[in-house]
């Protein structure tokens, strides 16, 4: 059952793209026949050019289509931001022990560097350098607690040029340096 005549509630959930509303009610957006949810992140529309529907289904029947920003009809799509953020990180797991480039890590995925940067941000709370730095020094913890190997080959292994770096970096991230984890983390 479509509304021509929303509510101020549904009005504001819609404006403030509030996601606890999500699933209650979907917005049809009667200029361009599609059909979102309230916390889709496209631009607001003018109110006198929304339709309020129940459901999906009483969308689509009055000719409305699916969003491809919000996917209205996929509850577990979070948005287009943390999918960039979901590719970016497997990425950044995936080839951890290569030298890190935003430049090479934007082309992939297809984005601009600085919206790549600050999506990420956003999404993960560290940015892309971080992210690679903190999945390469996990590796490297996992790799210090064995104690097979020196600490050199350690950061080798993980893709430090050289020790002096990865002892810098290990010790800016883990707060303190790989000879000391080692130390006190090593498996018996």
């Amino acid at each position: 059952m479509a509304y021509d005549n929303m509510t101020d509630e549904q009005w504001q959930a819609i404006y403030n793209k509030d996601a606890s509303y999500d699933g209650k009610f979907y917005y049809g957006v009667k200029t361009t026949h599609v059909v979102c949810k309230p916390s889709c992140t496209s631009r607001n529309c003018k109110p006198e050019n929304v339709v309020i529907f129940e459901n999906l289904d009483d969308a689509v029947k009055a000719g409305y289509r699916m969003c491809l920003r919000c996917r209205p009809d996929n509850p577990d799509w979070h948005g287009a931001k943390y999918d960039l953020a979901e590719r970016t990180r497997k990425l950044i797991e995936d080839s951890y022990n290569e030298e890190f480039s935003l430049d090479k890590l934007a082309g992939e995925l297809y984005v601009n560097k600085s919206y790549l940067l600050r999506v990420f941000k956003e999404i993960t709370g560290y940015t892309p350098l971080h992210y690679h730095n903190k999945v390469r020094c996990d590796r490297a913890m996992a790799l210090l607690e064995e104690g097979i190997t020196s600490i050199a080959d350690i950061g080798e292994k993980v893709g430090f040029a050289s020790a002096s770096h990865f002892t810098r970096v290990f010790k800016n991230t883990v707060g303190m340096t790989p000879s000391q984890y080692a130390k006190t983390h090593r498996k018996k």
